[in-house]
């Protein structure tokens, strides 16, 4: 192994940030909300309130719902299990050397 090849950092598990989950429970749920509320609907069709009362399925469904889909997701982002592990290889110190070689190995020929 070269001198260089130690300088070389090698980094990081991917891991999603809260904020995706967040977003992913949201989507999720306007799909599942909309399947509820015409399930809900269909149920109450012959019901002169049935707009009413699915929508009231829908929401109280919907909120509880997305809180517990939210804690469900973050428990599985827990789970190593189908993750893999990313390396990400940083030269910046190699490429400031050969850099730095070649301006003064320029600067010396100009002379």
């Amino acid at each position: 192994m070269t001198k260089n090849a130690k300088k070389i950092k090698e980094s990081v598990e991917v891991r999603e940030r809260p904020i995706k989950s967040i977003l992913k429970t949201i989507t999720w749920r306007v799909i599942a909300s909309i399947t509820t509320f015409l399930l809900a609907y269909w149920f109450f069709q012959d019901d002169p309130q049935a707009t009413e009362k699915a929508t009231g399925v829908a929401l109280a469904e919907s909120g509880i719902k997305m809180v517990l889909y939210f804690f469900h997701e973050r428990a599985w982002n827990v789970v190593r299990w189908g993750k893999m592990r990313v390396y990400v290889r940083h030269y910046n110190m190699i490429r400031r050397r050969v850099v730095r070689k070649m301006l003064i190995s320029l600067n010396s020929s100009a002379d």
